[in-house]
């Protein structure tokens, strides 16, 4: 291998005699990514069309032409953090992989301020770097040549000298020619002559790793050049347990011009290797010529083809030497309710490593400050390939809202800071095993079922406000349930649950969950999700529809409550209830082709278009009781004085026939902030004003 390495070495250093410049066009997405029990949930995405020239040896001029945009809230744009985000070659010793820093700082200074890596086939390779493999992996056909592709596995020393960049992961060389035809790796940062292959923050807690994939496609029978480049940076929070978070960038080179230097944009100003600039906003609004719908390159990719070059750290191997702070989600350390009042606590877990592959034990305990409650969980689980088991026994103060997206665990913030808590609360004991399997080459899928032994209490609310109290109001009573002991039974099948109604994935996502009860409780509870969300150009169409049903006499904690809380904006809370029900919202809107283009801002600050447009949506709901059981359900949540008649009447009424309320709004931000009027549209009522931010619903 050393001598193909070396053949490699000497022609990669120098740039073809023949290829002296290029032009292109990109199509690039950028991604905010959040990463939840392996799920992907995008709540930001850009796509980004530009014009590039790049001339021997160094220079690279970018030009933005095209902007558009889509997220759950308004929120500054990912091109703020970057100067840069292709690698115009893979030639050189020195090699710009990722993301170039922003303007100012991707000047010829260091290698590490400059973001550039100590190129694998440097001359002073053999001091950054050791090598594995050297054989013919796959075999290529590019205009009737026969192309053996060699990989080799490079490694950084962790005697590498100085500071620097190196790259760690597998390099695909074309046998032939000996050049560069992929790149797929990780970066590790040189700080002293101390390299380390783990995840390290100097922030306690936090970890991360940066990403690259970059493969080339033979040009003119002469020369690599770029065809997609994907960066990815993920960062994981201790406190936020399972979760992650992902910045995706994904790019696409197309209609190159091979040696042609021709440029209409602005020159880069001397000694900067990369020049960022933006055609102007009427020229960026009027750009149409997008190759692919927005969100489907970030989508075609997903963060479980680069586990195997994630920090070592990240693994069962690394974290099994020791217990180690790991909660599940960020309420098992903190959260506020008017059941717990403060709750806090403290998680931890431990992976066995090798002895047991896969196999993890965690645990939680906290005390509800003003409840004077412990609460808790001690669990255990083996995943092994694509399916885990586990036993768990857990006490938990649950929640009995329906139809709910995700990330819904309970009031929090809104009860601590405004005094609302749109929630009802039941304790619940737990013993149970379980077993699940991800679905899909993309892990977008996911089969579900737990069976175990469960017993239901009530609570009380134990505080009546918050820090802060509007209207003269507190918290609201916490509605009842019926206590008792039982078998619960779940199974749950989800396809593309990424797809929800609460971020801006596109698609057709699809949940059906079972729940059964067998003890003093007595019920079956059928429940079906589906959403979608689609482009057409300038226009864009969300819906969202879930149903439910209870099989025999329910239990108050098992019937279906809706109202204003759920899409329904001109009723109240939890105004309606039944043993069955369903929900139907759907929205369509348009953004004007205006003022689309990124707002730059001091600081090198960028905010994405205000992109104005229009909105109209329904929200319809319906519910209804089948019986007696019912209805003395319906008045166990609760019940109030009618003031007419003076009898006690049930909180949640069946609908009598569909409710559905009417909404007429202006967007900006490509719908991401709205404001309008709403008003309910099966009977006769006032206009109100109604607004949201982010696009879910």
């Amino acid at each position: 291998m050393s001598v193909l390495l070396s053949e490699a070495a000497r022609v990669n250093a120098q740039i073809p005699d023949r290829l002296r410049a290029y032009r292109a066009r990109i199509e690039t997405e950028m991604s905010l990514i959040v990463l939840d029990s392996g799920r992907e949930r995008t709540a930001q995405v850009e796509q980004i069309a530009s014009d590039v020239r790049w001339r021997s040896p160094d220079r690279y001029d970018q030009r933005v032409v095209g902007y558009r945009n889509q997220s759950v809230g308004p929120t500054f744009s990912l091109m703020s953090f970057f100067g840069g985000w292709t690698a115009p070659t893979l030639y050189g010793n020195r090699l710009q992989l990722g993301v170039t820093p922003p303007p100012g700082a991707n000047r010829a200074s260091g290698a590490v301020s400059a973001g550039l890596a100590v190129h694998p086939l440097a001359v002073n390779r053999a001091r950054y770097y050791a090598y594995e493999g050297g054989d013919t992996s796959v075999t290529l056909i590019s205009n009737g040549r026969r192309i053996p592709i060699v990989r080799v596995r490079v490694i950084p020393r962790l005697d590498a000298p100085g500071d620097a960049i190196l790259f760690h992961g597998d390099m695909y060389l074309d046998a032939d020619w000996k050049q560069i035809a992929r790149m797929r790796g990780r970066m590790v940062e040189v700080r002293d002559g101390k390299v380390t292959l783990k995840a390290g923050s100097r922030i306690a807690g936090v970890s991360g790793a940066s990403f690259v994939e970059l493969v080339n496609v033979e040009v003119d029978g002469a020369y690599w050049l770029p065809a997609f480049q994907r960066t990815e940076f993920q960062a994981r929070v201790a406190l936020l347990g399972d979760f992650r978070s992902v910045v995706r960038i994904v790019s696409r080179f197309d209609g190159y011009r091979p040696n042609d230097s021709s440029w209409s944009g602005r020159e880069a100003p001397r000694g900067l290797r990369h020049s960022l600039t933006f055609a102007s906003s009427a020229d960026q609004a009027r750009f149409d010529s997008w190759e692919r719908p927005i969100g489907a390159a970030s989508s075609d990719v997903y963060y479980g083809e680069l586990d195997d070059l994630a920090p070592e750290s990240w693994g069962t191997a690394e974290r099994g030497r020791g217990i180690h702070f790991r909660p599940r989600a960020i309420g098992e350390v903190l959260r506020f309710n008017r059941i717990e009042g403060l709750f806090t606590g403290v998680a931890a877990g431990t992976d066995f490593g090798a002895p047991v592959r896969g196999l993890t034990a965690s645990g939680s305990i906290g005390w509800a400050w003003a409840e004077r409650t412990a609460r808790g969980t001690v669990g255990v689980e083996r995943t092994r390939g694509l399916t885990t088991t586990g036993l768990r026994l857990e006490r938990a103060l649950a929640h009995t809202n329906d139809f709910q997206l995700p990330f819904s665990w309970g009031a929090s913030l809104s009860a601590l800071l405004g005094s609302t808590d749109d929630f009802d609360y039941l304790d619940r004991r737990s013993a149970s095993m379980y077993l699940g399997r991800v679905l899909g080459s993309k892990k977008r899928g996911l089969a579900r079922i737990e069976i175990g032994a469960a017993s239901d209490d009530a609570v009380r609310q134990n505080i009546s406000r918050g820090l802060y109290v509007g209207k003269g109001e507190g918290f609201r009573p916490n509605r009842g349930i019926r206590e008792g002991n039982y078998v619960r039974t779940v199974a749950a099948l989800e396809h593309n649950s990424q797809v929800s109604g609460l971020f801006v994935d596109r698609g057709v996502g699809a949940r059906i969950r079972y729940e059964r009860a067998d003890g003093d409780l007595r019920w079956q509870r059928l429940e079906l999700r589906t959403a979608a969300r689609r482009e057409l150009g300038p226009f864009q169409l969300y819906a969202r529809a879930d149903a439910g049903t209870v099989i025999g006499e329910p239990a108050p904690q098992a019937m279906f409550e809706i109202g204003g809380g759920e899409g329904l904006n001109a009723y109240g809370y939890k105004e309606f209830g039944g043993d069955r029900a369903a929900l139907a919202r759907a929205v369509a809107g348009y953004t004007f082709p205006l003022l689309r283009a990124p707002i730059r801002l001091p600081s090198n600050l960028i905010l994405p278009g205000l992109a104005p447009g229009v909105a109209a949506g329904i929200h319809a709901g319906w519910t209804d009781v089948s019986g007696v059981g019912a209805e003395r359900a319906l008045l166990e949540l609760g019940t109030v004085r009618d003031t007419l008649t003076g009898h006690l009447v049930a909180l949640s009424r069946p609908t009598d026939g569909v409710r559905a309320t009417a909404e007429f709004l202006v967007t900006f931000f490509n719908g991401a902030l709205a404001f309008g009027v709403t008003r309910p549209i099966d009977t006769r009522g006032p206009w109100k004003f109604t607004g949201r931010i982010g696009q879910g619903f």
